[in-house]
């Protein structure tokens, strides 16, 4: 049998673990095609990731606004994987070798519930 101690310790373990899984990242994946992005709207908070898939036939650039990131070149079927900080801009834009360009929102919040 475990004594109170014991007891205590196994708790704060288990309320630790809840927590960590908690705070755990998301990925979401965001698909680049012929002239967009699929989906061009993320939902996403700091500490996620989001991965840029190369679904076209032509190599794709992502850039942040101003230069604030870029992904370089993405060639077909490759990935770029930017991980978001409490400073990252909320737009990106893109363009393709192939003259394509394409434009992506970040909303920092959790995707609203299919009943919202």
């Amino acid at each position: 049998m475990l004594n109170s101690s014991c007891k205590g310790v196994l708790a704060v373990a288990a309320a630790l673990s809840f927590v960590a899984g908690a705070a755990q990242a998301d990925n979401h994946v965001v698909l680049i095609v012929d002239g967009s992005y699929f989906p061009s709207v993320v939902y996403a908070n700091p500490g996620d990731n989001i991965v840029f898939r190369n679904n076209s036939d032509a190599s794709h650039t992502v850039n942040g606004p101003e230069g604030s990131w870029t992904s370089g070149e993405i060639g077909s079927e490759a990935m770029y994987r930017l991980n978001i900080k409490h400073d990252t801009p909320p737009t990106f834009t893109g363009l393709g070798t192939d003259g394509t360009q394409a434009e992506g929102e970040i909303i920092f919040a959790e995707a609203p519930s299919a009943s919202e």
